[in-house]
Formats: structure tokens, C-alpha cells, sequence
């Protein structure tokens, strides 16, 4: 089955596609389920962001329900689900519990972008810090919301961090980061949640990167015994979604995985990748 388990529409700050756009291009491209996993960044931290940048308000309301179900007559042969992506950030947790019980999402994804109090896509954020330095922070931060109170479903874009960094190799690749990795990778294999495979690289593509995490990070994740992943393509606008499919899927191929897992009913179920 074709999927795709990351995607924002007009109800996220940053989303350029609405809702029906988006399922009609799923339709278009043969994708048979899509997640609609819109922003949830209560932690987010708006007054320090530079002034291009999006005010990140959390836009969900029983609109963004309403929205899925009026869909979802038009296009019965797609499943389209409705998600979140919650963005963790430390001190927060109340609250993200609070917004992720107040509606019926069906798939949570647990992600980072914050790291010391700014936005590590943001330009300036690596100004002062070594790859070292900056990275294992970040590790650190993703280590730390593996843990978070709130239950989710999948680790949304590990290796985020590389997408806009300013490093001759941006990406965030097992070799550099071995034990941080290890520890991550062990915690995500040990809670049974699903490994996300994020084919949105941003500037970190130039060093050769199809996918975040790093082709060897996915790769150490099976030696470790993981086993649930799936794709997302993080689209904002049409035009991205499902961005390199075909390459993603033909890469998890040779290193050994042959499931996709998605969430459906409450429970998680595999597909064949396709």
C-alpha cells in the first residue's frame, strides 16, 4: 500500500494546501492512506522568532474534524486520518497532554524542533556551536521526549536538526553519533513506537541525505531489532507530497524492511510496502 503519514494542511501556521487538496492529490498519486498530522507547538517560542517566520499558533479546533469528516464522503477509497504532531518541548507537558485529550486524534506523532528555547531550523540557531556540540544538544532533547507523559504513536523526523544547519555534512549520521543513537533508537524498539521515515531533507539533501533519519541510522535501527517505521513526506503544499516515494521506499527496501506500520482503529496493522 502506498501511504503517507506526515502532512499539514491550512490548519497548521505553515500549511499552504487545504484538506481537500491534499486527498485529492493523494488520490492522483495512487497514496491509499494519509495521515493529516497538523502542528501542535504549544512550547513554541514566538517572540524570539526571526521576523520571516510564521507565528505558530495551534490552529486545531473541532473545525479540523469537521473538515476530515466532509472529506472523507468525497473520497471513501482513501483512509485519511486524523492526526497530530505534537512538539515537544520540556516544561510543556501539561499542556500537550491537556490539547491531546480535548480531541479524537487518531495518530500522534512526537517530534522536535526546539532545542535550548529557539528553533533549530531557525537561521542564527548554530551560530557559536561546533557540529558536536549542536547535535549531541539536540540528541539530548529527542532522548528527553521519548519519555514525555503523553502517549503518541510515532518519532516524527529524527535528525530535524540537519535540515537547515550551516555544517559543511549537515546530516546526522549514525557513525558521528553512535551511543546517543543507540540509546534512542533501543528507547523507540523498547516502547514499540514507530520510526518515522521523513523524506523532507531540507538543505541537508546536498550531502547526499533521501531521508531523516540517515540512511544509516535506519539501518542500525533493524540491527537493533526495529522493525516499525513508515513514511511521511512532512508536505506543507501540494507539490511535496509523497516527494521521492518511490526512492524511499526502493532504499528501505535493501536495507531489509518490507512493512509499513500504520494505525488504524486504534491499534497498529502493517502493509506491504509498495
Amino acid at each position: 500500500m502506498r501511504i503517507d503519514c506526515h502532512n499539514h494542511t491550512v490548519f497548521s501556521a505553515d500549511g499552504k494546501q487545504t484538506v481537500e487538496e491534499l486527498v485529492k492529490c493523494a488520490k492522483a498519486r495512487g497514496v491509499k492512506y494519509i495521515a493529516i498530522t497538523e502542528h501542535m507547538d504549544l512550547g513554541f517560542p514566538n517572540d524570539a522568532r526571526p521576523a520571516d517566520e510564521p507565528l505558530f499558533d495551534y490552529l486545531v479546533t473541532q473545525k479540523y474534524f469537521d473538515e476530515i469528516a466532509r472529506v472523507r464522503k468525497i473520497y471513501p477509497d482513501i483512509e485519511i486520518v486524523a492526526g497530530v504532531e505534537a512538539g515537544f518541548t520540556a516544561g510543556d507537558e501539561e499542556r500537550i497532554s491537556a490539547a491531546l485529550a480535548a480531541f479524537p486524534f487518531e495518530y500522534v506523532i512526537n517530534s522536535v524542533h526546539i532545542c535550548h528555547g529557539l528553533d533549530c531550523y531557525w537561521a542564527g540557531y548554530f551560530d557559536g556551536y561546533t557540529k558536536e556540540t549542536a547535535y549531541n544538544e539536540y540528541l539530548d532533547c529527542v532522548r528527553a521526549s521519548l519519555d514525555a507523559p503523553y502517549d503518541y504513536d510515532a518519532v516524527g523526523h529524527l535528525g530535524y536538526i540537519g535540515r537547515a544547519s550551516d555544517f559543511a555534512d549537515r546530516r546526522l549520521t549514525y557513525s558521528e553519533f553512535a551511543d546517543k543513537s543507540d540509546d534512542i533508537l533501543s528507547e523507540i524498539i523498547r516502547r514499540n513506537k514507530i520510526l518515522e521515515v521523513n523524506s523532507s531533507v531540507g538543505k541537508s539533501d546536498l550531502n547526499g541525505a533521501l531521508t531523516i533519519p540517515d540512511l544509516s541510522l535506519l539501518r542500525r535501527y533493524r540491527e537493533l531489532g526495529g522493525r516499525l517505521i513508515n513514511f511521511g513526506s512532512d508536505s506543507h503544499r501540494t507539490e511535496r507530497f509523497n516527494h521521492n516515494y518511490k526512492e524511499v521506499t526502493s532504499a528501505l527496501k535493501e536495507l531489509g524492511f518490507d512493512e509499513f506500520t500504520v494505525k488504524r482503529n486504534g491499534k497498529f496493522e502493517t502493509e506491504s510496502i509498495d
